[in-house]
């Protein structure tokens, strides 16, 4: 469970896009409309639906709280935030892709670069400054 506001959501529709866009080029798979955004809202939908199932943030302070003092905790949190959420969202994509037999396999190929690429891109929405934080 997460604060829910609009930068939520935003980000999360950026976070689609970017995981599904990222899965589907890394897979080599056409960049279809008829694939492409169905597989996007499929990744929408889950890390919603993972969000309210999930208290990650809870989760990434508490594995984290070792850092309380530290520049490097904000980073670490949104690294354990991100693998949560990547895996739980890459893993829907490949069984709603290629279904349950080849789930892993197919899982397996484009996972850590998903993870890599999440990552990336959660640091740079953390780093855009709020309305509240600007002033």
């Amino acid at each position: 469970m997460c604060e829910w506001n609009i930068r939520t959501l935003v980000n999360d529709i950026v976070l689609a896009l970017v995981i599904n866009t990222s899965a589907t080029l890394l897979a080599g798979a056409p960049m279809a409309w008829g694939t492409w955004y169905p597989y996007t809202c499929v990744a929408f939908t889950t890390n919603v639906i993972a969000q309210l199932l999930i208290p990650t943030v809870s989760i990434s302070q508490s594995l984290t709280k070792g850092l309380a003092s530290k520049a490097a905790r904000p980073y670490a949190a949104i690294f354990i935030e991100n693998l949560i959420f990547v895996t739980i969202i890459s893993l829907t994509e490949a069984v709603t892709q290629v279904g349950p037999a080849q789930m892993l396999a197919a899982w397996s190929q484009t996972y850590l670069q998903l993870v890599l690429i999440g990552y990336v891109t959660s640091v740079v929405l953390f780093k855009i400054p709020s309305k509240h934080e600007q002033g």
